[in-house]
């Protein structure tokens, strides 16, 4: 039995006349009064009670009709949701993303509008360091990644990456920090003798080696302390007076106290979000939500 058999019996059972049936269905009496012996057949059932008169649902075709509608309804879902679905409407987006990205407008903002425009989407959101996203988006774990690869990442050739965000580092000093009575941007020179806490070189975390080339660009290695693996412990290492870092600007959204962020004077000082994917990702949502970003201007 098909669905067509389930609509002829349908049409039938609710006009309870099979000539009006047969018009709404768009199709000669004699062929919709064979498929309904076929269906009784195939059930082993009588369905209606055919009088000259007129027609009357039996019992059991009063619960048949029941499960027919149902039926119907089902497989109307289902192409619904298909379809839907292979147009990025429905279905699971992968994201994952640096500790900073949460904190930076154009990402929550394009967060809130997809979920706005398609809340039949589940976003499976996740944070993880840089290398893992990128580890992850090329083995195909996760769909979007937004991270900020370190200036020696190279990104595999099935990756795009676009640029979505800029900003600043920054240093970060204790408040009681003497360098903070010192007006105007501090350069890196100015933090040689200064203890650190960042995370080791060559872990390829990001802005990380960054902080590492700036150093090594006013002449030294910074003296590392203490290693903190999320940006909230550095920064609240810095405010208990373990010793200074490097930062991003965008993480001053995390606003911990007794800490003081200063201008830096040096070169090579913007640091990147983008957004990347791999390019033999098939899921169709991918699209619907990378369209909500703009790259940025080349700094």
């Amino acid at each position: 039995m098909d669905l067509r058999q389930f609509r002829y019996f349908v049409a039938v059972a609710e006009e309870l006349h099979f000539t009006r049936a047969a018009e709404r269905l768009n199709i000669g009496q004699p062929p919709l009064s064979l498929q309904i012996q076929a269906i009784e057949r195939e059930l082993g059932v009588i369905l209606l009670k055919r009088t000259r008169r007129n027609v009357e649902l039996t019992p059991v075709g009063e619960l048949f009709l029941k499960e027919a509608r149902l039926a119907l309804l089902q497989a109307e879902r289902a192409v619904q949701t298909v379809t839907r679905a292979a147009k990025g409407e429905m279905g699971t987006l992968r994201l994952s993303f640096i500790t900073s990205v949460p904190l930076v407008k154009i990402f929550t903002s394009a967060v809130r509008a997809f979920r706005s425009a398609l809340p039949d989407v589940h976003l499976e959101l996740k944070c993880r360091s840089s290398v893992k996203i990128i580890d992850d988006v090329l083995l195909g774990k996760v769909d979007v990644g937004f991270t900020r690869p370190s200036t020696a990442t190279l990104l595999p050739t099935s990756i795009t990456a676009i640029p979505v965000y800029s900003d600043r580092l920054m240093a970060v000093l204790p408040v009681d920090h003497p360098l903070n009575a010192k007006s105007g941007p501090l350069r890196m020179e100015e933090l040689r003798e200064e203890n650190f806490v960042l995370r080791p070189r060559g872990s390829g975390t990001g802005f990380y080696e960054q902080v590492f080339d700036l150093c090594a660009e006013a002449g030294y290695s910074p003296r590392v302390v203490q290693i903190a693996i999320e940006a909230t412990t550095t920064l609240g290492l810095v405010a208990a007076g373990v010793g200074v870092t490097v930062a991003p600007e965008a993480l001053q959204a995390i606003n911990v106290h007794d800490v003081v962020w200063r201008e830096l004077d040096a070169d090579n000082l913007e640091s990147r979000i983008y957004l990347i994917y791999n390019k033999n990702n098939g899921n169709p949502i991918l699209e619907r939500f990378t369209c909500g970003f703009t790259p940025i201007e080349a700094g």
